[in-house]
């Protein structure tokens, strides 16, 4: 008997046809998408051209204040002014320092987090979510109890003799802003670590890898996408914030928010705040832009 006759014959599959397709549902997306796009667009996109209007006009105190214009002139007071660059400077370095030190913090604690026992991780999830449940105020307020002279940190750097002031000063400023927006670091680590494939791990380290090389090179580089995600979240948000820099800086640490803030409020310069709001919003696409960059390299 031929060999032939005992396999079955199997039928030819033909492609559908594209008309059999089922349509991809565009307009029923869209349809969905409606109510978003209209919430963003009123409190959203419409005030922010609003801003970017005003800061092209000028600001004449004898004519009322703000006087309707089309002049660069408050970019260029931004720009040339001494007082805006240090503060364009300075509002840049606490953002950095706030993510780096976030970055140091956030690795063991995410490690700790998804891989430690089950009973820490409970405790040390709360830990991190914690700070998310309080008020920014409410917690500012308490770190400048804490970071008073009459603080317990304080007291402590007078014991070991150590001349630095905390309240009032860059460094209580800093760790304001840490504490404050270290949970979104701590939250995208620990969702890159938890989706890591741990076989990996397990494979460098049986080939005799030490633990911190096994670190450096499998586990950081598979988790570029969520260290990336939190380093933009700790600095833009670290970069918007008012009531930290306002409350632990006591008008002595100034930083671009602040002054938008009293330039609208107590100056009345609308222009002039505007202009400094477009200033900030400019570097925060700069670093949105530099942080998908940098995934890109990353990950190819």
């Amino acid at each position: 008997m031929a060999l032939d006759t005992l396999t079955p014959e199997t039928p030819e599959i033909k492609p559908r046809p594209a008309e059999a397709r089922p349509p991809k549902g565009r307009k029923s997306m869209w349809l969905l998408l409606l109510p978003m796009l209209v919430v963003f667009a009123a409190g959203f996109a419409l005030p922010l051209l609003n801003v970017a209007r005003f800061s092209l006009d000028r600001f004449d105190a004898a004519q009322g204040g703000q006087v309707p214009a089309w002049s660069m002139e408050q970019f260029l007071a931004v720009f040339s002014n001494e007082l805006y660059r240090e503060l364009i400077f300075r509002t840049f370095g606490l953002a950095l320092a706030t993510t780096l030190i976030s970055i140091v913090l956030c690795y063991p604690l995410a490690l700790a987090v998804t891989r430690g026992p089950r009973r820490l991780r409970g405790i040390l999830m709360a830990v991190v979510m914690t700070p998310l449940m309080v008020s920014v105020v409410v917690k500012t307020f308490g770190w400048s109890v804490l970071l008073s002279g009459d603080g317990i940190l304080q007291q402590a750097l007078n014991a070991t003799g150590l001349d630095i002031r905390l309240l009032f000063t860059p460094v209580g400023v800093t760790i304001g802003l840490v504490h404050t927006y270290m949970p979104f670091m701590a939250l995208s680590l620990i969702a890159a670590l938890a989706a890591i494939d741990r076989r990996t791990e397990e494979a460098a380290t049986s080939l005799g890898s030490p633990p911190f090389k096994v670190f450096l090179k499998v586990t950081l580089p598979q988790t570029v996408n969520g260290l990336a995600a939190g380093s933009v979240l700790t600095f833009v948000t670290s970069m918007s914030a008012l009531v930290t820099p306002q409350l632990l800086g006591g008008g002595r640490v100034s930083t671009i928010v602040t002054a938008i803030y009293d330039q609208a409020t107590s100056g009345q310069n609308w222009p002039l705040a505007s202009a400094l709001g477009v200033v900030l919003l400019i570097i925060t696409f700069i670093m949105l832009s530099l942080q998908a960059l940098a995934v890109r390299r990353a990950t190819n």
